[in-house]
């Protein structure tokens, strides 16, 4: 009954012989814009799992990183041991700040001063040696997300997930992460790696001469060697401890170590002329050639051993700094036999005044707590 009233209205609306209009065709949907469709779509899935990425490496240990990865395609035996920050030397800490972002508790990922004063030195060395400004959130930013390399996009990205950590995993997190995943050479990925390999002994028990020396090697860790440093890498580890005691009497590492390493400098008090600020000691820039430039290889393959380096590791456990001028002529002037090196070394200064300082080493140790 209701099929034939239905029948009977359709007739009377469009005839007696008329058919219902036909649906309209679906339109065409070009494949280019089907393929932008389907990019749009993964660039936002990957936006959201890098996100969602970040979140649970706020409390997981990173599993690897893409250059990890690509060191063990390149043949390499990896190794690497994730360690608590609480388990690795605070003089690691104070040395990757030294050396790599003093500034590291004051800007919020990117230091837009050190970019700029990296793009001045560069506009002024134009085809010469260039200079970065990246900072330790950068740095790690980059080392867990993305790939060296990979030109503006890859910076990009960088960038947004430098903001990303930041905000997700504050200061101290992205510092043991850092510390985790950093290399240090021939496969080494990690503080406790390192310092095993390097120098027979856990993270935590890293001197700070121990500790200066590997972040000395950070820019170029397949190229120099903090066991076994040549002359430049020496140099650089001279400058970084005079460093690192700045940042620990300043407390420039306190948002990482805690209230015992905030500074007691006394503050100026209302009306009172600023205390300037601290100078830090300029890192040598890397030489430019020999074996220790970056892309030169050594002939036999392996870094040189400095003679002087048992010699200058007894000095610098001392609790003293040694800039003691080098010992004369023996056939000239012979030093008392009966003095031990050290000794014999102030005695020498002391009658050559005119003697020019042994080349920038390694100073005297670092003072932890800021007095």
């Amino acid at each position: 009954m209701s099929d034939n009233t239905s029948n009977t209205a359709a007739s009377a609306y469009y005839g007696t012989d008329a058919a219902p209009p036909p649906q309209k065709p679906k339109r065409h949907v070009p494949l280019w814009r089907r393929l932008l469709v389907r990019v749009i779509q993964a660039g936002i899935a990957l936006f959201l799992l890098f996100h969602l990425y970040a979140l649970v490496l706020r409390v997981l240990p990173v599993p690897g990183t893409i250059l990890m990865t690509q060191r063990a395609g390149q043949g390499e035996d990896v190794r690497k041991d994730w360690t608590s920050l609480d388990k690795i030397s605070p003089h690691l800490v104070l040395a990757v700040i030294a050396a790599e972002d003093a500034k590291f508790c004051e800007h919020g990922g990117i230091d837009w001063e050190a970019i700029e004063k990296a793009r001045e030195f560069n506009r002024r060395n134009k085809g010469e040696r260039r200079r970065g400004g990246s900072t330790i959130s950068q740095q790690t930013a980059k080392n867990v997300f993305f790939w060296n390399g990979g030109g503006m996009p890859r910076k990009a990205g960088e960038a947004w997930m430098t903001y990303v950590i930041e905000t997700v995993w504050g200061k101290r997190r992205i510092m043991e992460v850092y510390l985790n995943v950093a290399e240090w050479g021939d496969g080494l990925f990690g503080a406790e790696a390192a310092a095993q390999a390097r120098f027979g002994k856990s993270a935590a028990d890293l001197t700070p001469l121990e500790a200066a020396r590997l972040a000395a090697v950070l820019p170029s860790p397949n190229k120099w060697s903090a066991d076994k440093p040549g002359p430049y890498v020496r140099k650089r580890t001279g400058s970084i401890q005079s460093r690192m005691r700045v940042v620990a009497n300043e407390g420039y590492a306190a948002c990482v170590l805690g209230d015992e390493f905030r500074s007691s400098l006394p503050k100026p008090e209302k009306g009172e002329t600023p205390r300037p600020p601290p100078v830090f000691e300029e890192i040598p820039e890397a030489p430019e050639e020999g074996e220790e430039a970056i892309g030169a290889v050594p002939a036999d393959g392996a870094p040189a051993v400095n003679e002087n380096d048992v010699l200058n590791d007894i000095l610098n456990s001392a609790d003293e700094t040694f800039n003691a001028a080098p010992p004369a002529d023996p056939a000239a002037e012979p030093a008392p036999e009966a003095a031990p090196p050290a000794e014999a070394l102030a005695a020498d200064a002391a009658t050559d005044p005119a003697s020019e300082p042994p080349p920038a080493d390694e100073g005297g140790p670092t003072v932890l707590t800021p007095q």
